[in-house]
Formats: C-alpha cells, structure tokens, sequence
C-alpha cells in the first residue's frame, strides 16, 4: 500500500470507512455522524501517514451541535483512537463534560431547589481562582431528582431502593477556552480532504497537561455545585464522558465502562435518555468480547485492518440517548468543497405540484435538504431503543433504573 500521505482525497475517505465501526441505531442523525466523521478521520490518518487510527461509534452515535468539532469533520457518540502517543487533534474540542450522581435521603421540594439555584446563582462560588458560573438550563446540561423503580440486590448496599437520587450533567465552562483555544496554537496540515491543526512535541505534552487539570477542575465543579444547591448528599459517581481518557484516545459524549478513576468494574455509569423516561444505571463491563465482535459484523473487518486488539478493548457505553433529528430523509450525498462539507438529505419522492401534496404530509416532501452544519435541525433525544442497542452488544450490566421527578433547566 502507498503511504497514506500520498494517498488522493477519495481513496482517504475509503480507507477510514474500514476503519469505523458502528454500533448505532440506524437513523438520519447516526448517518450523518458517519459520513461526517470520515472526514476526521481521514484528515488525521494523513496527518499521521498512517491508517492505525480506530473509530467505534456506540449506540447512541449521532450529530454533534458544536459547530467547530462538526465542520472539522467529527461526529457524536464515539470513541477514537490513534496509535501515535503525543500527537493530539485539538479540533475534537474535548470540553470534559460528565454527568454526577448523587444520593439523598429526602427529595426537595420544587420550590426549595429553585430558590437555592437562585441563590447559587447570585453566589460568588470559587474554584481556585475561577468563579463558577451555573449551567443548568443551558445546551442538553440539567438537573434531575428521581426515586427508585428498581434496584438490583447486589447493589442494593450502595443505592438503596428507600432513596431519592440526583444527576448534574454539566462541563467546565469557565475554564473551557483552554482546550477550544489551543485549535490555534498547532500546526495546520494540509490535507486533501481540508486542513487539520495538530499539536504535536512541548506544545503536545502542554496541551495533555492542560487537559488533566481541566478535567479534574470540570469533576470538582459538578460536585461544588450539587452540593451547593442539594446541600448532604453522598457522590455515587462522578465521571467524564467527553474528553481524553489516553494519550491517544478521545471519548466524544460516551462512557468508558471500565473507567479508571474507579476500580475495575465497580463505576456506576447512568444513561439518561429524556425528562420522560426512566434513567438507567448500569454497571461497566469489558467489551467488546469476541462473540459480540462477531454479533455485530466486525470480526472480519477488524482482523483485515489489524485493528482486532484495539476494538476489544474500546470499552463503550453511551451516556445518553443522543440526537435524534425529526425528519424522514432516509439518504445522504456528501458535497466537499473549501466551505467543507455539504450534506444533501434526500430519499422522498418529490411531489411535482402543490395539489400533489398530502394534508398530512409534511412539506419538507416537496424534495431535498442541503446542509452544511446540522445544528438547527429539528431534533428530540432518542428513548429505549438505546437501551435495547446497549443489550444487544452486552455493553453493561443493568443494576438500577429510577423514575424521574423533577427536571430543572433554568
């Protein structure tokens, strides 16, 4: 094979296909994070001049809103990895988002949470140096109080079915230009497919730095701010889904089921779907297995591009339910140009004229869709079938679900 960094624009996007792997719900959303992220993909294998670079998307794979990560051709709900330790890709933005779980003995009243949010709000909270500044209505980052609906008996010790429980979802905001910044301090590759900024030397190892500290900030701010607004509450879990977990691997919006911060197997890991939904509490588990390889049509994709070892040891669990974007386009054509990329939505018949057009159809029917960021599509969050998908691949282990009774986005 001729070095990947002589390779045409068309035969790069080819040879990171072979290198996605995808346990997604079939839907709009997931093809776009797909098509999308071949792009990425494609930029840091000739960057590197090197095709060992892993994409596994989990179930909830999907677009992302972040406007800067989308146009430099990565998608959502996906784990990437690389083997060049040191050479970093700051355009994936890793903003150290993570969700907190929290357990209490009594469940607030609706009016003391948003009177002590108020306060907290009017608060100078510090951390370090840094004042916290709430998040809570803002993006998809909230506030959720549950009670049990069920628990199973080998967790019974640490999540009683007698308690009520909280989630944060949130990232280090105040902090975040640190890492978004640092787009401008690499070096700008130029790619056939588009220009790449790599970080890579002393600016690599400050950047990887930066990002330890950032992360550790973002954890400790969501259990300031729980506690500033829950008051005595007992901290079950507090984990990173959006960030660098090695050197050489980034987690865009999931889980590493057997995460490091807790010993092995024992990180209780909530996926939270929508306000209307049960939250689900699993327990991590090594995957990908052998078996489940073969269950989802990788086995010999992965032994044809060597890349067996590292699929086995992804370790994947959404955090949530992802995007789901509320339009029945069912192809995609992709247009690259200088602008980037063009995303031409497309798969239902046109009607030719008005009167052709069903009451009950939808005008978007009248033919295609062009896209250039997905951001300000109609989107909802995806339910059950997440779910459903994270059983199919035995992901985890469900140990908890709990209901829902108070949502907070103010």
């Amino acid at each position: 094979m001729s070095p990947v960094s002589s390779m045409p624009g068309e035969e790069l996007l080819k040879l990171a296909e072979k290198h996605i792997f995808s346990l997604s719900i079939r839907d709009l959303a997931s093809a776009l994070s797909y098509e999308n992220m071949r792009y990425g993909m494609a930029r840091m294998m000739y960057a590197l001049d090197s095709e060992d670079v892993l994409c596994v998307f989990g179930p909830d794979a999907t677009i992302t809103r972040n406007i800067g990560r989308w146009q430099a051709g990565f998608g959502y709900g996906a784990v990437l990895r690389w083997r060049e330790k040191g050479m970093y890709f700051p355009e994936m933005r890793p903003n150290a988002c993570g969700m907190i779980l929290a357990k209490m003995d009594e469940l607030p009243s609706q009016e003391e949470v948003i009177e002590r949010i108020a306060q907290v709000e009017e608060s100078d909270i510090y951390l370090g140096d840094t004042r916290l500044e709430t998040d809570f209505g803002k993006g998809n980052h909230f506030f959720e109080l549950y009670k049990t609906l069920e628990v199973s008996p080998d967790i019974e010790d640490r999540m009683p079915s007698t308690s009520y429980y909280a989630i944060m979802h949130g990232s280090g905001q105040e902090r975040r230009d640190v890492m978004y910044g640092a787009v401008d301090d690499g070096e700008w590759v130029k790619t056939p497919l588009g220009k790449i900024s790599v970080l890579s030397g002393s600016m690599g190892k400050k950047y990887y730095r930066n990002w330890l500290e950032y992360n550790e900030f973002s954890k400790k701010r969501r259990e300031t701010l729980i506690k500033e607004v829950l008051g005595d509450l007992e901290i079950l879990s507090n984990l990173t889904h959006q960030g660098l977990f090695r050197k050489n691997e980034i987690r865009l919006g999931v889980h590493d089921s057997m995460d490091v911060s807790y010993p092995p197997g024992e990180a209780i890991l909530p996926v939270a779907l929508r306000w209307d939904l049960p939250l689900h509490i699993f327990k991590g588990k090594r995957s990908l297995s052998e078996e489940v390889v073969k269950r989802a049509g990788f086995y010999e994709k992965a032994n044809e591009t060597g890349s067996m070892k590292d699929l086995m040891d992804v370790n994947i669990l959404p955090h949530g339910g992802g995007y789901k974007v509320q339009m029945p386009y069912t192809k995609i054509k992709t247009v690259h140009t200088s602008m980037g990329n063009s995303f031409i939505l497309q798969g239902m018949k046109p009607a030719s004229k008005v009167d052709e057009m069903s009451p009950k159809k939808n005008i978007s029917e009248f033919g295609t869709m062009i896209i250039s960021n997905p951001r300000e599509l109609p989107y909802t969050y995806r339910g059950e079938s997440v779910i459903r998908q994270i059983m199919t691949y035995d992901l985890g282990t469900e140990v908890a679900k709990l209901q829902p009774m108070m949502t907070l986005k103010i």
